[in-house]
C-alpha cells in the first residue's frame, strides 16, 4: 500500500519547476489540457508527489484560493539542511529552520512558492 500526495498548485509550470530546482524532482508524466497541467507525476528519491493545476470546475483548488493549506507533505532526506536551502534559494519561505527535533531528526519546516507546507527531515 502507498500513500502519494497530490498537489494542486496556482501555477502548474512554475510549481513543476520549482521542485525540480528545490527537490530535484524528476518529471515522470505530464499531461495538459487547455493550457493546464491537468496531471504531471514527480519523481523525488524514491517518492512520487502529483501535481495539477487548479480544476475549480472539479474541486480542485489551491491553497492560494483557499487562503491556506491544511496539509503538510514530509520529505525524508539524506541531507535536510542542503535541500531545505536548495528549497529557500528557489522561493520557498523558511517557517523553522532545520534543527535536531524531539526525535533526535534533524528537522525544518518550509512554505513552498504555491502555499504547500514541507517538513524536511532526515530520512528514516
Amino acid at each position: 500500500m502507498t500513500a502519494t500526495p497530490y498537489l494542486t498548485v496556482h501555477d502548474g509550470d512554475a510549481a513543476l519547476m520549482f521542485y525540480q530546482q528545490a527537490y530535484g524532482a524528476q518529471i515522470v508524466e505530464r499531461y495538459t489540457d487547455e493550457g493546464r497541467v491537468a496531471h504531471a507525476t514527480l519523481a523525488i528519491g524514491d517518492a512520487r508527489v502529483f501535481v495539477s493545476d487548479e480544476f475549480a470546475e472539479l474541486g480542485a483548488v489551491s491553497p492560494r484560493t483557499l487562503g491556506g493549506s491544511t496539509v503538510a507533505v514530509v520529505l525524508g532526506v539524506r541531507d535536510p539542511d542542503a535541500v531545505y536551502a536548495a528549497a529557500v534559494d528557489a522561493g520557498a519561505v523558511a517557517d523553522r529552520p532545520v534543527a535536531v527535533d524531539g526525535s533526535g531528526a534533524r528537522s525544518g519546516w518550509l512554505t513552498d512558492p504555491f502555499g504547500h507546507r514541507w517538513n524536511i527531515r532526515t530520512a528514516r
